[in-house]
């Protein structure tokens, strides 16, 4: 039975670093504009086609399942950083963000787009990569039940969970950290003491964007394919993971992403997979109705509701 248990504790690191990345870009976001943003889900799609391609050649090149895992992973940030440093042109102007719905409405346009580009560059189709480290694993365990830790998921989990260390110590180590937590007390006040929001919020969206990213690879390459459908169950669900642990708030976004593998999971192998979703997001809005502000978040007026 420890065997057994074990597993799932393994299933859980594994889902978790696959939700923790796309939820901690949420939360960033969250926290710098008080609005919903609803398209990150696409890009760590995006993400997801770029590292798959990026795979492809470097394995039709002959590189080690090493060196293709890693380059794919180059690309997939750069292509999420990329696509969240755009992105913050259009929705980071005045005009929009002093409008909660069309900030919101414009958002699933966005994913519309998105999700529209990719249907039409792959005809619809669903793409597969290779599995990396085929065969190889780095802990088993022989006893009732069979434990096993794949090379792959063991780097999936190193680089979600590594990607969150990184963005944290970015956040509380550094002055961009210190200028993005006064961001996220009062753009206003923060504007008044020489600090350029507007910056702040761009740089956010290109960190939250280069997260997605990461997510897509793991998406990719650690479950082995992209689809252009993806992107809004993903999002819904990152962003829902945000929002039950305490809305614009890191440590909410982990204790969400957290809550959000072990339900997956624990309902998985109690009940199976056919009413996970359902499940899972009943468990979700119960939550939100039992407590609005979220797991970790606190009852305090935001600048936005006081305006």
């Amino acid at each position: 039975m420890f065997e057994f248990w074990l597993q799932q504790f393994i299933n859980i690191l594994q889902l978790l670093s696959f939700y923790l990345p796309l939820s901690v870009a949420f939360a960033m976001i969250q926290a710098i504009t008080r609005r919903i943003f609803l398209s990150f889900g696409d890009l760590a799609m995006f993400g997801s086609f770029a590292a798959i391609y990026i795979c492809f050649a470097s394995q039709l090149n002959g590189d080690s399942d090493l060196t293709a895992g890693i380059l794919a992973l180059i690309a997939a940030i750069a292509c999420g950083g990329a696509l969240g440093t755009v992105i913050a042109k259009i929705f980071m102007g005045k005009k929009l963000l002093q409008y909660p719905l069309a900030f919101m409405i414009a958002s699933i346009g966005l994913s519309i787009f998105v999700e529209e580009i990719m249907r039409l560059q792959t005809a619809g189709r669903d793409v597969w990569v290779p599995p990396l480290f085929s065969g190889e694993s780095v802990f088993e365990l022989h006893g009732q039940y069979l434990v096993k830790y794949s090379g792959m998921a063991f780097m999936a989990t190193v680089v979600g969970i590594g990607a969150v260390g990184f963005v944290w110590l970015l956040l509380n180590m550094t002055r961009f950290g210190l200028h993005w937590r006064a961001c996220a007390q009062s753009l206003k006040l923060t504007a008044l003491c020489g600090v350029n929001p507007e910056l702040i919020a761009n740089q956010s969206f290109g960190i939250a964007g280069a997260l997605a990213g990461v997510t897509g690879w793991t998406s990719a390459i650690a479950f082995g394919g992209a689809s252009f459908s993806i992107g809004m169950m993903v999002g819904f669900k990152a962003m829902f993971a945000s929002v039950i642990g305490g809305f614009g708030t890191i440590r909410g976004a982990v204790i969400g992403a957290l809550v959000l593998a072990v339900l997956e999971v624990c309902w998985s192998t109690l009940f199976g997979t056919t009413y996970r979703d359902v499940a899972v997001f009943s468990i979700i809005v119960l939550v939100l109705i039992l407590r609005p502000q979220g797991l970790a978040g606190e009852n305090s007026e935001r600048e936005s509701e006081a305006e």
